[in-house]
């Protein structure tokens, strides 16, 4: 069975349109030519969907949707049902 972490960057690797490895080695997202704030979106619906989560709205800043690290820590806090501090 697949981890969050797993989850997650399958899903940005797929709607970004790149491999896993240059998924991972870029840092911010944005770096990415193909990162728009629509396919942001994409991922954060998929995900959401995939997990049966959804996301605080109050969670859905830069911070956390421009970087894959937060962005894997962000959906194992909501898939374990856990408040952000």
């Amino acid at each position: 069975m697949p981890t969050v972490h797993d989850e997650v960057i399958d899903t940005a690797a797929e709607v970004l349109a790149v491999d896993r490895r240059s998924l991972v080695a870029a840092d911010p997202l944005t770096e990415l030519p193909t990162f728009s704030s629509f396919r942001v979106v994409d991922i954060v619906e998929r995900l959401e969907e995939r997990l049966g989560v959804e996301i605080d709205p109050a969670d859905l800043r830069p911070e956390n949707l421009h970087h894959l690290d937060a962005l894997c820590e962000l959906f194992a806090r909501s898939a374990s049902g856990a408040k952000a501090v």
